[in-house]
């Protein structure tokens, strides 16, 4: 079976990552770890740059369990992307991180999390960020 993380370099998906990793070797399990945005002519925030891509996978290779990264910039919204890995790998969970962000810039901006806890036909598990990274970031 395999553990879906939903990836961006921020310490929300980083602590997806972490957590679906811990229960993959614990359920012996393998995990794909995606990043997936927009892309075409503008690339997006949430898509990772060709040095934090191979920063990625150099973390994946110090784990015993199987890991494999995927990124995808086609175009398409993040969550059409899900789905259709979804429908591919019929996943046991997907993983994913959880930002706060107030209630107003959540109806401005919309939110991947809640579209994918929302649309996706597998179990979603939204990981918060530890507190004590939450507060060391928030004094830098």
């Amino acid at each position: 079976m395999t553990i879906i993380v939903g990836y961006t370099e921020t310490p929300a998906s980083r602590a997806a990552l972490d957590f679906g990793l811990d229960m993959a070797a614990k359920l012996t399990m393998r995990v794909v770890v995606v990043n997936a945005g927009p892309g075409a002519e503008h690339r997006a925030e949430s898509q990772l740059t060709r040095a934090e891509a191979e920063q990625l996978e150099q973390y994946l290779a110090n784990f015993s369990v199987p890991t494999e990264l995927r990124q995808y910039s086609r175009g398409r919204s993040t969550a059409d992307e899900f789905k259709d890995i979804v429908a591919e790998l019929n996943p046991y969970v997907v993983v994913i991180g959880s930002a706060r962000r107030s209630g107003f810039s959540k109806f401005i901006m919309g939110s991947v999390a809640d579209e994918l806890l929302r649309e996706l036909p597998v179990p979603v598990l939204s990981v918060k960020v530890p507190e004590a990274s939450v507060e060391s970031n928030a004094k830098e």
